[in-house]
């Protein structure tokens, strides 16, 4: 009779666990697809607003060489509040894709508040818009380490000649990964690093580093390039190791060793019932 109950115990613990495990292996891949589904939503949302907008583009171009003058020096244009260009800030300036780390198209608004970047990547403050042009250099800012989605974790393995691509103010556009920079956001020089570079059309994928401390600023350049040659370039995968892969391998190491306890636990039994 006491057998019988520690045998009733034991497959109902390890039944449990088992579920458990299955459960964990299951979460993150439903929970992604939930804000898949959302974000997708928003994206069809966007574009089908932007398709009823009349370009601003003199706007635009007036705000960029605002801040261009304001880093850089020179006569300043007359300002341009942003509420001109886009007067709900509740809705996004486009998106952007980065195929090497499975970043599909996460929304970006405008300033990095933390509404802002709790739903997407937003923009630094006092750098341009990103909507290309030459004298630009716009920068995108995503969280890294959240517990709840993936936004900018993996941009750290982002190497040179990747490719990236910004969908804003109804234009797509390329971007190559050039170089990159760390940074500590107390050093008042740090802001130089996202001046504009006269001449050029840049943009920076920026986010904190090293992942969970948070103390210094990770800056990805990429240097714009035409979409036909970025079309040729071939995307290499470089998110491996990315927190939800871990997760996975984690729980399925779990779940073996419990297979491997009970397939070791049965044995036992069996031998044990043998001498008897």
């Amino acid at each position: 009779m006491m057998t019988h109950h520690k045998d009733r115990w034991f497959y109902t613990l390890f039944g449990s666990l088992f579920v458990l495990g299955f459960i964990l292996l299951l979460l993150p891949f439903g929970y992604d697809a939930w804000l898949k589904h959302r974000n997708q939503q928003a994206v069809v949302a966007y574009e089908q607003h932007q398709a009823k907008q009349s370009p601003k583009t003199a706007l635009i171009q007036q705000y960029n060489r605002r801040i261009e003058a304001e880093q850089l020096g020179g006569p300043l244009p007359e300002s341009v509040k942003i509420g001109q260009i886009h007067a709900n800030l509740r809705t996004p300036l486009g998106y952007i894709d980065i195929p090497a780390v499975n970043v599909d198209k996460t929304l970006i608004y405008y300033g990095d508040s933390e509404w802002a970047l709790n739903h997407g990547a937003g923009t630094m403050p006092h750098t341009s818009l990103p909507a290309g042009g030459k004298d630009t250099l716009a920068v995108v800012t995503g969280y890294s380490g959240l517990a709840n989605r993936i936004v900018f974790d993996n941009i750290r393995y982002l190497k040179n000649g990747d490719v990236f691509y910004l969908n804003t103010f109804g234009t797509r556009k390329a971007y190559r990964v050039y170089t990159r920079k760390v940074v500590d956001p107390d050093d008042k020089q740090a802001l130089k690093a996202v001046y504009v570079q006269p001449g050029k059309d840049r943009v920076v994928l920026l986010t904190c580093t090293p992942l969970f401390i948070n103390t210094d600023r990770l800056l990805v350049y990429g240097e714009r390039i035409a979409l036909k040659a970025a079309a040729h370039t071939p995307t290499h995968r470089r998110d491996l190791f990315r927190l939800d892969h871990i997760w996975v391998a984690v729980v399925l190491l779990f779940m073996v060793m419990l297979v491997a306890i009970f397939i070791w636990q049965q044995r036992r039994r069996e031998g044990a019932r043998h001498e008897k």
